[in-house]
């Protein structure tokens, strides 16, 4: 269960990527577009470091 817990917040993460690039992609003013598109952009950075984590702590033992 505890593996599980590790990956609970990029799995939340890649929700609002979603959602941050579906209001992007419907958006009819461009501040909501710039908008979806950091939070998407920032979700999927946030994602990578999440791996690279998760690689560097299975690296470590």
């Amino acid at each position: 269960m505890k593996a599980l817990g590790n990956w609970t917040s990029p799995i939340l993460a890649g929700i609002m990527a979603f959602i941050g690039l579906l209001a992007s992609s419907r958006a009819a003013d461009s501040a909501f577009e710039v908008g979806g598109l950091l939070v998407f952009l920032g979700c999927v950075v946030y994602i990578f470091s999440a791996i690279g984590r998760h690689f560097d702590q299975a690296e470590a033992h």
